[in-house]
């Protein structure tokens, strides 16, 4: 396996932590320093996206990803941008569908591929 296709599994695997909620999985996928921004101009940290997603604030019912681009810089970073539907339950109850062009920035850390930046917008 190359790099890219490492680095797309580590993403496939941070997606599902994700919609699964798995708050221990979710502490491996982000280096510490996070910068996590949604479409809505919501700026989280590594700690309270990992607490709004444990709490339900943030609850993911699917996220599918689509035309996924890796440039990687040297060998500590990589840079990945795509397009994506984020299927999101509302507090209502109702699954809202967010379609969404990213950028996410991954790093190694201690031999590791993780996650140090988001940025999203949605794309309708």
């Amino acid at each position: 396996m190359n790099e890219t296709e490492r680095i797309l599994e580590i993403d496939r695997s941070r997606i599902e932590a994700m919609v699964a909620g798995d708050e221990e999985a979710l502490e491996c996928f982000f280096t510490e320093d996070l910068t996590y921004a949604h479409t809505n101009g919501v700026l989280d940290t590594k700690a309270t996206l990992i607490d709004k997603i444990r709490t339900g604030a943030y609850d993911y019912a699917g996220i599918e990803t689509d035309e996924i681009l890796v440039k990687t810089i040297g060998d500590g970073a990589a840079v990945l941008t795509g397009t994506a539907v984020l299927a999101v339950r509302t507090s209502a109850g109702k699954t809202v569908e967010i379609p969404i062009r990213f950028t996410s920035v991954y790093v190694r850390d201690d031999a590791r591929w993780k996650m140090t930046a988001w940025q999203s917008t949605r794309t309708e």
